[in-house]
């Protein structure tokens, strides 16, 4: 949007317009001026203390105990991981993330009956992430049919209206945009399950991590009905009652949808993404439970304490779950210890094993980690005219390491990523296919759903070529430069490397069409 004449020809980043958000709007100026990494710093540090914040006062609203706020927050520290696989704090100032507090006060305004400043703030992030706000509509909207007689007719019809009138910048850009899709494409769901979203769509897989996210996302769930009976507020506690249920229902609507019935918008809104909302409620939840155990000293130390560890410190809901059946059926005090210490293992284990994965990964980085790959991007951006193609590695790319176009600011030939835009834009992959095929032949037939099988085939497919394929690459797609992850080498002329890859120069060579 700032600077158009980049990534000349790259189908990703032509689509952009279909994400309907005026949030990056706001960072151009800064970007012009040379301050865009500091400012996205300081927006990102204000996002996360707001957040904490309003956990905190959510709490308080819910409960009107410190110490359940108190609990609450620091059970927000330890990424915990549900339906999806989003943790409630990302990497980044997304525009999820940022509006992520904003919508926290909106359900606490509506927790304390100011039903209409609850619909005019989530009506203003309307404007920033529609999908996020999505949710929040559909937990609102269940609460206001199943406790309309409380509520009123005036305050919902109220509410609707200011939402209409502080969401309109966006819904008038929708109208002008790509119409509302109600077709069934069972190909391009298919694709998008056997490629990077089947824990996101079809959710249950052939291999176990799906398994684990959707007993998590349910343990969630758990968590919840099990503690609102420490709850002293009955109405406050309907209605937190009735989110979870707007979240169960959506959450059965997106597998059916996913799997037998794939309507095209559905799939376009990601619902599944609706677990984030669930599980900040079962926590908070939870966290009051754990400071009412606490206060009445309704467990004994050891058990408490090791309630208390699981639920602080374990990135999957699952393992605090059985933690608390265990506690509570288990008299003998024996079986407690010697179970504490398997439960203390997968605590560890899933902590190493997310940060192993790099789902999780502390550290600030206010200009980007310095890894070979941001290395050889910044060569890119500094040292090609802004026209450059390159071939890069298809597979390179995650949730903490950045597509090639993120630092190089150049275009690709083809990236694994590109179907993040391919689930919002049906129709793109077929664009798209020929020419991951072309640099990773023979890797999407492959494809079973395993994210991870899924990039090493890919690693696999594109480490193979040979150098006449990737001439011919080259020549098919108006590429001048080719990236290669060592120890793997071509018969080409070396611009640049670095301690993991090297760049090749085809710009001399002459293709015959």
């Amino acid at each position: 949007m700032a600077y158009p004449g980049l990534y000349p020809g790259d189908s990703m980043l032509e689509l952009h317009n279909i994400y309907y958000s005026y949030f990056w709007q706001f960072f151009i100026p800064f970007l012009k001026l040379g301050w865009l990494e500091p400012t996205l710093f300081i927006v990102h540090l204000a996002t996360i203390y707001l957040t904490y914040w309003a956990v905190w006062d959510l709490s308080y609203t819910l409960f009107g105990n410190p110490l359940s706020s108190m609990f609450s927050v620091a059970a927000m520290i330890i990424p915990h991981f549900g339906f999806v696989g989003f943790p409630v704090v990302e990497f980044a100032p997304l525009s999820r993330t940022f509006v992520l507090p904003f919508l926290l006060i909106a359900i606490n305004q509506f927790m304390r009956g100011r039903v209409v400043p609850a619909f005019f703030i989530a009506g203003v992030m309307y404007n920033v992430h529609v999908v996020s706000v999505n949710f929040i509509l559909a937990m609102f909207g269940l609460a206001c049919i199943l406790e309309f007689s409380r509520i009123g007719f005036g305050k919902i019809l109220s509410g609707l209206a200011v939402f209409i009138v502080a969401a309109l910048p966006v819904l008038l850009w929708k109208v002008g945009g790509d119409p509302v899709d109600l077709s069934l494409r069972p190909g391009w769901v298919d694709l998008l399950n056997r490629t990077l979203f089947r824990h996101i769509f079809a959710m249950i897989g052939p291999y176990p991590a799906t398994w684990l996210i959707v007993l998590s996302g349910i343990s969630i769930w758990v968590m919840f009905f099990i503690a609102t009976r420490y709850s002293s507020s009955k109405e406050m506690t309907n209605t937190a009652r009735n989110f979870v249920y707007a979240g169960i229902i959506v959450i059965v609507v997106n597998v059916i949808t996913a799997n037998w019935l794939p309507i095209t918008i559905i799939i376009q809104s990601q619902i599944a993404r609706m677990g984030l909302w669930t599980l900040i409620i079962g926590y908070l939840f939870f966290a009051n439970m754990l400071a009412h155990l606490y206060t009445e000293k309704s467990l004994p130390p050891f058990s408490f304490g090791l309630l208390a560890t699981t639920f602080f410190f374990s990135p999957l809901p699952l393992i605090p779950v059985l933690t608390w059946f265990l506690v509570r059926n288990v008299k003998n005090m024996k079986i407690i210890k010697a179970t504490a210490i398997t439960l203390g293992i997968a605590v560890l284990a899933s902590i190493i094993t997310f940060l192993a994965l790099d789902f999780w990964h502390p550290g600030i980085y206010v200009y980007g980690e310095k890894t070979p790959w941001i290395d050889v991007q910044n060569w890119a951006r500094e040292n090609t005219p802004i026209n450059a193609r390159f071939i890069t590695p298809p597979q390179n790319w995650g949730v903490q390491e950045p597509d090639w176009r993120v630092h190089s600011e150049r275009p690709t030939v083809a990236t694994l990523s590109e179907l993040l835009v391919a689930a919002f834009q049906p129709g793109y992959e077929d664009e798209w296919k020929p020419r991951f095929e072309t640099l990773a032949p023979g890797a999407l037939a492959q494809f079973n759903g395993d994210y991870f099988t899924n990039v090493e085939l890919t690693r696999q497919a594109y480490d193979s070529l040979t150098n006449a394929q990737l001439y011919r690459a080259a020549c098919r797609y108006n590429a001048q430069f080719v990236v290669v992850e060592k120890p793997f080498t071509h018969d080409f002329p070396v611009i640049y490397e670095n301690s993991q890859f090297i760049v090749y120069d085809l710009t001399s060579a002459a293709c015959s069409q």
